[in-house]
């Protein structure tokens, strides 16, 4: 990864304050997390310190689960170095282990029983770094860029005139692609199945009227993947067990709380 973007994006021209206060010494420091985390982000954070000549140990390893209080990272080199890096790495850290930590107990809600998948809006120039929180938290990132795949929100549908004329605008995409489909009731869900949607996915409609498009949709395709989405959350991802195969949830990193870190010089 490079760092170069994010690191002028917080340092601006120079960091003034390091630059007046700080002498032209080497030293030692540990990265401290003060809540219970998930980490992630660590190789992204190695990177930011290594920008700047820092080197950087990891102490845990991507996805464990760590205590508060715990040192997660031992960095050494130049100090101005390691606080001129400080604001972005564990921006890095808090961001992504934030999303791992709530993506880790939305799976285990799940009970191995139902998928977790994340989807909705990112925050613009992070998504692949979201991406990656996601699965080492042990979910699913879903898709990348809008070019991966074929989805039919619901805005595609309305502005189509409904789910048939929007299947059949898309049905001259490649077939290597996937094809899915935002669906509000059963009726929508059969149709989106018999013009070839890979994906149906229930928005906004419960867990009970969910089971009903996913009778809908297998009674056309077997192989169709049912996903519920919309107001779906930790507390509730256990009611969808058994009427969906997967839960996808929204905005998961403006839902997630950051775990906190802080750079503690020796």
């Amino acid at each position: 990864m490079d760092p170069s973007a994010f690191l002028k994006a917080d340092v601006g021209r120079c960091d003034l304050t390091t630059k007046l206060a700080i002498p032209d010494v080497d030293g030692t420091a540990h990265v401290v997390c003060h809540t219970d985390a998930v980490i992630a982000g660590l190789d992204d954070a190695s990177d930011v310190f290594a920008a700047l000549g820092v080197d950087a140990e990891p102490l845990v390893k991507e996805g464990e689960k760590v205590r508060k209080g715990s040192r997660v990272m031992s960095v050494s080199g130049p100090v101005s170095g390691m606080l001129t890096c400080e604001k972005t790495a564990l921006g890095f850290l808090s961001c992504m282990s934030g999303i791992a930590t709530s993506v880790s107990a939305a799976v285990e809600a799940g009970q191995g029983k139902i998928a977790v998948a994340v989807g909705g809006t990112s925050v613009p120039g992070f998504g692949q770094f979201e991406r990656e929180a996601v699965a080492i938290g042990g979910g699913d990132p879903y898709a990348d860029a809008l070019d991966s795949m074929v989805f039919l929100r619901r805005g595609h549908i309305s502005a189509c005139g409904g789910i048939r004329n929007a299947m059949e605008r898309v049905s001259k995409a490649s077939k290597a692609l996937k094809k899915g489909a935002e669906v509000v009731n059963i009726e929508e869900a059969t149709i989106a199945a018999s013009m070839g949607a890979d994906i149906v996915r229930a928005y906004g409609v419960g867990p009970e009227i969910t089971a009903d498009i996913r009778d809908a949709a297998r009674s056309v395709s077997d192989r169709i993947i049912v996903e519920a989405a919309g107001n779906i959350c930790i507390k509730n991802i256990a009611e969808y067990i058994g009427k969906a195969d997967v839960v996808v949830l929204d905005r998961v990193s403006s839902d997630s709380e950051t775990a906190r870190f802080t750079l503690d010089i020796a």
